[in-house]
């Protein structure tokens, strides 16, 4: 593999920084970000100076070797300064890459819980490989053009479009490939000079996302045909091909037996598997149910539902914050202005009191405050 490629130089990079930093911010060194920065699903979000380019941003670095390695977030946002002399890895995850729960594939921790707004690194109790794009333009080759953006950074299962709400669903095969591409196309463009914006999707809890997962349906059919072929054995010389599918216990005991004692052996095997359906039969629970395409439609418009409802509901509040925090005729903003008035309105008003003292010609002689009580 060729070298990485320098992305940007350390001085472009120290200026993009610096314009991202909000003034007065508080720098996180565990999350590695300032305070006060604009949320990720906010619609006036601006599209970054930067984007990755796979194809031709990819190659070892310093940290290829290293097995305890990360991939580098500054590479897959498209700004790392640091090319080959990277101590991370600058290339997308694979299968075979070890993923660990409580860790993003950038070496970030992850939280229990994923975020109510679904944004950020996302958490370990439940894995999700399915991401949410909202604000994408719909033309006739939206499907192509999402595959064709989302697809360098990782294999993909399913790609989904709801052409009337502008949304998108993307499943990828790995966990760590959905990381690396929220990170990597966060507010950033397809072809269309949008800005897109992308989080996690939210969990189906009637569990469609898991039954539409390819892998496990690859799964279930090789479960049913090797339940068919082990039902469909007659003998050892038509069914050879069929007799690979069933147990290991049973190819072993057939393996041992002699030619005389075969046929007691068959008649074994035939009760205990006359036995076992029955037993199957008895357990058997209700039949799954499948679901239609309409299940699929209705999922993935609440999906899009519920995100907008999110948006709209974080839109408001920061109307709300914004209007409390209007200043008015000066630099004390109105809220202060209105709980200063409430209080000097509560507040007991007290007025000052003077105690007047006779005093006789021997009072500045007799009264000189002794605790005594012989004054009296």
């Amino acid at each position: 593999m060729k070298p990485a490629r320098v992305q940007v130089t350390q001085a472009q990079l120290d200026e993009y920084l610096k314009e991202k930093r909000p003034e007065g911010g508080t720098y996180n060194i565990w999350h590695h970000r300032y305070s006060g920065l604009e949320r990720d699903f906010n619609k006036t979000s601006v599209r970054p100076k930067f984007k990755v380019d796979i194809a031709r941003d990819a190659g070892e670095t310093l940290g290829s070797r290293n097995k305890n390695a990360y991939f580098c977030l500054f590479f897959a946002k498209g700004m790392c300064s640091k090319g080959s002399k990277c101590t991370m890895w600058h290339r997308v995850p694979t299968t075979d890459d070890v993923l660990e729960t409580t860790i993003d594939c950038f070496g970030r921790d992850k939280f229990t819980e994923f975020r109510q707004d679904m944004g950020g690194v996302g958490g370990f109790i439940r894995e999700n490989r399915t991401l949410y794009i909202g604000r994408i333009t719909v033309t006739d080759d939206i499907e192509d053009v999402v595959r064709r953006q989302f697809g360098q950074f990782g294999p993909l299962e399913r790609v989904r479009i709801l052409r009337g709400r502008g949304v998108g669903f993307v499943t990828y095969k790995t966990r760590a490939n959905a990381e690396f591409a929220r990170e990597a196309m966060m507010n950033q463009s397809l072809e269309n000079n949008e800005i897109v914006n992308v989080r996690w999707a939210t969990a189906d809890p009637n569990a469609i996302a898991n039954r539409l997962d390819a892998e496990d349906d690859r799964l279930e059919a090789e479960r049913i045909q090797a339940l068919r072929a082990e039902h469909n054995i007659d003998d050892d010389t038509e069914n050879q091909e069929e007799e690979s599918e069933l147990p290991a216990e049973f190819t072993s005991l057939k393996r041992d037996v002699d030619e005389d004692g075969f046929s007691q052996m068959e008649q074994k095997v035939k009760r205990q598997r006359a036995e076992a359906e029955i037993e199957a039969t008895q357990s058997e629970a209700a039949p799954a149910y499948e679901y239609t395409q309409e299940d699929y439609d209705n999922y993935y418009k609440q999906q899009a539902e519920y995100q907008k409802q999110q948006e709209d509901y974080y839109k408001q509040q920061q109307e709300i914050e914004a209007q409390q925090n209007a200043k008015v005729g000066g630099i004390i903003p109105q809220n202060v202005l209105s709980n200063l008035k409430s209080f000097s309105k509560n507040a007991p008003v007290s007025t000052p009191t003077t105690n007047t003292v006779n005093t006789t010609g021997l009072g500045s002689l007799t009264n000189y405050g002794s605790d005594s009580e012989d004054d009296e």
